[in-house]
């Protein structure tokens, strides 16, 4: 999905793709984005010390020509076209999130392409005159659809900047609501909870009453069930990673608030990477 920009900014998370390996670097080429005005995509340089945390004795090992890669962008130099870009300082969910959204952006495209054949519009102009309006809103085309799906048309047309006439957007609101899905994700996590006071079952009960009291964000569900002492599992659903983490923090917290200094609360966590759902 090409950005409307030549270049990311330092700090983002962007897709590349591997384009050549070296001993000492890889070179790659950004999906999204134009760069200079002679080069059909921005291209971009991973040195061999921002590949990994740990030694790498073979790049390859790491990384293969032709395979899309979430990075993220160390510096800029937008006369030269020459960007320094970092895969160590990218995280397991932030590579997930991103890789998510860039797939399902792209199918986005595709049915943007088709609704504007349907109504004999060019998919740039489209762009121009109301989905650059809606990225703006709403920070990305998948969190758009998404809101304008559960909030309703307004959501759409209250949007400022967008330049289409409202016919126009009826049937752009109507595609919406027959092609997007809301989006999840199911994180599944155990607590080690005990304490040795002797109201212990007490203690715990009321931390799990103040767990459940605590004020959830739009789409967040949490449950929980007793796997046997002291394990108790939890699976909380949002709509993404970063209000899953946020949630699940504010959750343990509460815990260690109520349990404190008169037993053990433990949050057992192999991965919490799951699959999103769309």
């Amino acid at each position: 999905m090409l950005s409307r920009y030549p270049f990311p900014q330092t700090g983002e998370l962007v897709i590349a793709r591997v384009t050549n390996v070296q001993r000492s670097y890889v070179q790659v080429e950004l999906e999204d984005y134009a760069g200079l005005p002679h080069e059909k995509r921005a291209q971009g340089m991973v040195h061999i010390s921002e590949l990994s945390n740990r030694w790498v004795k073979n790049i390859n090992s790491l990384v293969s020509i032709g395979q899309r890669i979430v990075l993220q962008t160390i510096r800029v130099n937008t006369d030269r076209g020459y960007l320094d870009l970092s895969l160590r300082r990218v995280n397991k969910i932030q590579r997930t999130t991103v890789m998510n959204a860039w797939r399902y952006a792209i199918k986005l495209e595709g049915l943007l392409n088709f609704f504007a054949e349907q109504h004999k519009i060019d998919l740039n102009k489209l762009y121009e005159d109301a989905i650059w309006a809606l990225i703006d809103k709403y920070g990305e085309i998948r969190a758009a659809f998404e809101t304008i799906k559960e909030d309703g048309i307004e959501a759409l047309s209250s949007v400022e900047d967008m330049n289409i006439p409202e016919d126009l957007q009826k049937d752009l609101y109507q595609l919406i609501i027959d092609n997007i899905t809301i989006s999840k994700v199911e994180l599944q996590v155990e607590f080690d909870i005990r304490s040795y006071e002797g109201d212990g079952i007490e203690i715990i009960k009321n931390a799990f009453a103040a767990v459940n009291r605590l004020r959830k964000p739009k789409g967040v569900e949490v449950s929980f069930s007793y796997i046997g002492a002291p394990i108790y599992r939890m699976n909380l659903e949002a709509k993404d990673y970063p209000t899953a983490e946020k949630h699940l923090e504010k959750i343990s917290n509460k815990f260690e608030e109520f349990i404190g200094n008169k037993g053990i609360v433990e949050l057992l966590r192999d991965d919490l990477s799951n699959e999103q759902k769309s």
